[in-house]
């Protein structure tokens, strides 16, 4: 178990019954694989693997107030209200808090996801340790199943759609995906041994520099991964079917805030208060 201390975020017992019953799942789940593999698979269906909605809103108001999503409780309770999900620290933080309320022995970790808008310690993760084995459960991948972290051998959750590998290396793993808007060129997310554990506060101040730099802070962007297909919404709407294939399409501000709501499943209220997308701002799709 991980330790409940100050620098922890632990979720009231009603709170994660409310949570389950969302993910739909009707009893807590068994504190093995299994159990959090069907946990896992929940959550990769019906939480947005990415998500900047709140954020977007969050950055065009007073902030007078500390940045949304950063506090489990707060998360959570957003997205039972409004369907709203996040970036990576508030959905790991609260994907972090799910699993150790739960009773799973879980950690955070950080690292870097490979890209050149945004160098450095750039994303925070969670793994899950079980009989003394170490499974990646990150709720921005939505690969439907855990990771093995093996450190003498390549892991995979199989093929298909939502498929990621872990290769051992030298300061740990690269852990390699495919994006919802592009299955040519991958990801690689290097963990770092030295941001392995961290901590509540870790995540928050890191989070908290994102109001300053990030890929997600200027125009929309919603990720929800279903079974056979990715959906992806920003400046045009992309879906990527069960064999890989990639569809996008345009859309107008009126169409994108009927699938908000129609699709993803995002409040009407919360829809009404996203903010417009900054001219000429940088755009993941």
């Amino acid at each position: 178990m991980a330790s409940n201390d100050v620098t922890d975020a632990v979720l009231s017992s009603d709170l994660v019954d409310r949570v389950l019953a969302k993910l739909g799942l009707s009893d807590r789940p068994s504190l093995d694989r299994g159990g959090l593999n069907g946990l896992y698979a929940a959550f990769s269906g019906k939480v947005a693997a990415i998500d900047n909605i709140l954020k977007r809103i969050w950055l065009t108001g007073d902030q007078t107030t500390p940045l949304t999503g950063g506090d489990p409780t707060d998360y959570f309770e957003n997205w039972l209200t409004h369907g709203t999900g996040g970036t990576c620290y508030p959905t790991n933080g609260a994907v972090y808090a799910l699993v150790s309320s739960l009773g799973f022995d879980a950690r955070r970790i950080a690292g870097c996801i490979e890209m050149d808008e945004y160098p450095g310690t750039n994303h925070g993760s969670v793994v899950v340790t079980l009989d003394g084995a170490d499974y990646l459960v990150d709720g921005n991948f939505g690969s439907f199943e855990v990771l093995p972290l093996v450190p003498d051998r390549t892991t995979s959750t199989g093929e298909g759609l939502h498929q990621i590998k872990a290769v051992p290396v030298e300061n740990g793993f690269e852990v390699i995906w495919y994006t919802s808007i592009s299955r040519e060129e991958p990801l690689t997310f290097h963990t770092e041994s030295e941001h392995d554990p961290v901590d509540h506060n870790f995540f928050l101040t890191y989070y908290d520099e994102t109001k300053k730099i990030s890929i997600f802070n200027d125009t929309l962007f919603i990720c929800r991964r279903y079974p056979d297909s990715i959906v992806t919404l920003g400046r045009e709407k992309a879906v990527v079917a069960a064999d890989n294939t990639i569809t996008k399409t345009e859309i107008s501000d009126t169409e994108r805030k009927k699938v908000l709501v129609e699709e993803f499943g995002i409040s009407e209220e919360i829809t009404a208060a996203l903010p417009p997308d900054v001219p000429g701002g940088f755009a993941m799709l």
